[in-house]
C-alpha cells in the first residue's frame, strides 16, 4: 500500500482520537456535557453543532462531548421539552401558563410565544444542564482518571492507531475499563529491572502499558499519587494465536519482543516477573498445576508471578462469567470449549504449596466482574 495513504490513515485516526478524548479531566468533562445540554435547550434548532464547536473551542472544551450532551432536544424528547420550557417560561412572565385550549392558543402572539420559549429554555437549560454536570463529575470522579493517568493509558493505547480502527478501539476500551492494568502499577507490583515475561499476552496491552509508563516517567508526567514505574524491564510476551501474536509484535516494535507459542511448551527462561492474566482457566487442571511448576521453578529469587483469574466462589457474579464465556465461545463456532475455574482460596493453596508467598491485591473498588489479584513472590 502506497506510503502516504497509509500515513493519511493513521493521521485521520490519531485526529479522531483527539477530538474524543480532548478536555478528559472531570471537570472539564462535567463542564462540556453540562453545557452542551444547556445549549440543546434552547430553540437554536438546526444551530447546535455550529454552538457546540463554537464553545468548545472558547472554552477549551471538548466540542463532541457538548454535541452529545445537545442532544438531549432528540426527536423523542423536544415536543416534551419545548411545552415544558414554553410554560415555565410563561409563569415567570405573566404568573400563570397557558390555558390549555384551543381559544387560548389563537390569542398567543408571536412575540409572547417566543419570550416565553427564550425565558424557559434558559431557566430549564440551566437546571438540566447543572444536573448533567454534577452527575457526570461525580461519575467520572469515581471512575474516571486524572489527566496524567489519561496520559499513561493514552501512550499505551496510540500504539495500536496503524492497526486499525477495531484494534485501537479495543484496545482503548480494554484498557480503560479493565482494573487489572491500573492495579498492577497503581500497587506497584512490579521491580524496576530483570525480565518480564506475560504468558497468553493477546495484544500485549500490559506490555504496552508498561512502555507508556516508562515514557511518561522519563518526560516527568507520571501520576503523582502512583509509585514509581519499572524503567529498565526487558518486556517479553507469548501468546498462542499467530495474528494476534503478530498484531502485537508489530505494536509494541522497539519495546517488547512477542513470540508465538504454547505456554504449556514454551521454553520458560529465568524471569524476575511473569505474568498471567485470564489464562489458566483455558487450560485443563493439570496443565494448570504443571505450569505454575514450571513458572515457580523459573523466578529468580525475590521474583514474582502476578495471576488474575476469576473466583470460582463467588455466587452469581461467577456463574454470569460462566455465561459470558459459553456465549464467547458460541460465537466463535465451540459452544462446547470447556473452561477450568478455581475459587481464590483453591490458586492461594496451590501456590502457597509451591513455596511461593502470596498475597490477595485488594481492588480498589469491588468490581462487578468476580476477578481476584493474586502476587505469589519466592523467597530471597
Amino acid at each position: 500500500m502506497d506510503l502516504g495513504i497509509v500515513a493519511g490513515r493513521t493521521a485521520t485516526r490519531r485526529a479522531l482520537h483527539r477530538v474524543r478524548t480532548h478536555g478528559d479531566t472531570p471537570a472539564r468533562q462535567a463542564a462540556a456535557f453540562g453545557l452542551g445540554t444547556f445549549i440543546g435547550c434552547s430553540p437554536a434548532f438546526g444551530f447546535h453543532l455550529p454552538l457546540c464547536l463554537f464553545s468548545g473551542w472558547l472554552f477549551g472544551l471538548n466540542s463532541l462531548k457538548m454535541y452529545l450532551g445537545a442532544n438531549v432536544s432528540n426527536p423523542f424528547v423536544a415536543p416534551f421539552l419545548l411545552f415544558a420550557e414554553v410554560q415555565i417560561g410563561r409563569c415567570l412572565r405573566a404568573g400563570a401558563p397557558y390555558p390549555l385550549s384551543v381559544e387560548a392558543f389563537r390569542a398567543v402572539t408571536l412575540w409572547h410565544f417566543g419570550a416565553d420559549l427564550v425565558i424557559g429554555s434558559l431557566l430549564v437549560g440551566a437546571i438540566l444542564g447543572t444536573a448533567v454536570a454534577s452527575t457526570t463529575y461525580a461519575l467520572v470522579r469515581r471512575w474516571g482518571t486524572t489527566e496524567a493517568v489519561s496520559r499513561v493509558f493514552g501512550g499505551a493505547v496510540d500504539r495500536y492507531v496503524e492497526s486499525g480502527m477495531f484494534a485501537w478501539e479495543s484496545a482503548n476500551g480494554k484498557l480503560r475499563l479493565d482494573p487489572v492494568y491500573r492495579e498492577v502499577l497503581r500497587h506497584g507490583l512490579l521491580p524496576d529491572n530483570g525480565t518480564l515475561i506475560d504468558l497468553g499476552c493477546g495484544r500485549g496491552l500490559m506490555l504496552a502499558l508498561l512502555a507508556s509508563a516508562r515514557a511518561r516517567w522519563q518526560e516527568g508526567t507520571w501520576p503523582d499519587e502512583w509509585p514509581a514505574p519499572p524503567t529498565r524491564l526487558l518486556l517479553r510476551g507469548i501468546d498462542l494465536r499467530p495474528r494476534i501474536a503478530a498484531d502485537a509484535g508489530r505494536a509494541l516494535a522497539g519495546a517488547a519482543v512477542v513470540a508465538h507459542g504454547d505456554v504449556r511448551r514454551f521454553d520458560l527462561p529465568a524471569a524476575r516477573v511473569v505474568l498471567l492474566f485470564d489464562v489458566l482457566h483455558m487450560l485443563p487442571y493439570d496443565d494448570q498445576d504443571a505450569l505454575l511448576v514450571r513458572i515457580a521453578g523459573a523466578l529468580e529469587p525475590g521474583g514474582s508471578l502476578i495471576l488474575r483469574e476469576a473466583d470460582a466462589a463467588s455466587g452469581w457474579r461467577f456463574r454470569a462469567i460462566h455465561v459470558g464465556n459459553w456465549l464467547k465461545g458460541l460465537f466463535e463456532g465451540d459452544p462446547g470449549r470447556r473452561f477450568c475455574f478455581r475459587s481464590c482460596d483453591e490458586w492461594v493453596e496451590r501456590l502457597e504449596h509451591l513455596g511461593l508467598i502470596v498475597r490477595v491485591v485488594p481492588p480498589a473498588r469491588r468490581p462487578f466482574v468476580p476477578n481476584v489479584l493474586i502476587e505469589a513472590r519466592r523467597g530471597s
